[in-house]
């Protein structure tokens, strides 16, 4: 009996979470190669100035997995985590997961920790995708900037690093992080691709695309900078028309992904009873199972659906 609610929570943890992972899958990959080769740049640097490795440092695949959760808490505003918020994001869950399981048993716990885990990527999707949004709207105007210094004689390089003091908000976090590595050494080009990778700032990715084929070939990188920012003030105009024309449509594919995932986490935190009696019941048990095929398949199709908008 426990073996199998273990299993059924874990599957409604995990059938949510595996789209999610297979979308990003990819854009890990690229992230993990530009921080390799970053790294070997930083490395080598050390090594030609004498400087040694630090003794007992984490292994390869320990030092991936703190980078990435490093460059989700960055996606998400929070540059510098402290165990503070360690302490925020886990107490609450504890405490509600504790209570549950005092009131209604190891089947309300389970699902409290499946809706508060939930709840919790939730929180940091809305504010990476806010912190998104933000980089790209304010992204023009630098370009704006840099065009200016490029046309009066600077170089990119110093035309970067003079348009970075007049920027502001998440882009300037950005941009400083991708001038510190260039003055440890890393090509312009390369430190924006690294940040674009970390941050999922495709935008920036472009930019950095531009400058590095500008120092390589030369031609005029300030008129094709120009027109991307003018390009990309027209897209947002048009994509902010098309988020107003199709406000109804992404409710109605939020209530009807959120609702069913919403009844079922109720029923099975406050009312365990008729759950298990459905787990028992040989029809029951195959239409929760079928209910939960049925939900994954439909709420990828829905999120499919609004992506295309």
């Amino acid at each position: 009996m426990h073996i199998a609610l273990w299993l059924l929570a874990a599957a409604l943890l995990l059938t949510g979470a595996a789209l999610w992972l297979w979308q990003r899958a990819q854009q890990r990959t690229q992230q993990d190669v530009s921080a390799a080769f970053v790294n070997r740049q930083i490395q080598g640097m050390q090594q030609s100035q004498g400087q040694p490795q630090e003794a007992g440092q984490a292994p390869p695949q320990l030092q991936l997995q703190i980078e990435a959760l490093r460059g989700l808490f960055l996606r998400a505003g929070i540059q510098h985590p402290s165990g503070k918020l360690y302490c925020q994001l886990v107490a609450p869950g504890m405490a509600l997961v504790l209570l549950a399981l005092v009131l209604g048993g190891w089947i309300s716990a389970l699902g409290t920790l499946v809706l508060y885990t939930m709840l919790v990527i939730f929180y940091f999707w809305l504010r990476t995708s806010k912190l998104q949004r933000a980089m790209v709207r304010q992204l023009p105007g630098f370009l704006d900037t840099l065009v200016r210094l490029v046309t009066i004689g600077n170089s990119i390089g110093s035309a970067f690093q003079t348009g970075i003091t007049g920027t502001e908000g998440p882009l300037k976090v950005v941009l400083d992080r991708a001038n510190r590595q260039v003055q440890a050494g890393v090509d312009l080009e390369h430190a924006l691709r690294q940040q674009a990778a970390i941050f999922r700032f495709k935008e920036l990715d472009l930019v950095a695309a531009v400058i590095g084929v500008s120092a390589r070939f030369g031609g005029r990188s300030d008129q094709v900078l120009e027109r991307m920012a003018a390009f990309m003030r027209d897209l947002e105009h048009a994509q902010n028309e098309m988020v107003a024309l199709s406000a109804e449509i992404r409710l109605s594919a939020w209530i009807m992904g959120v609702l069913p995932i919403a009844i079922g986490m109720f029923l099975i935190i406050f009312n365990n009873d008729m759950f298990s009696g459905m787990w028992h019941d040989p029809i029951g048990k195959k239409m929760m199972i079928g209910a939960v095929m049925l939900e994954v398949l439909g709420v990828y199709g829905l999120y499919r659906l609004a992506k295309t908008i």
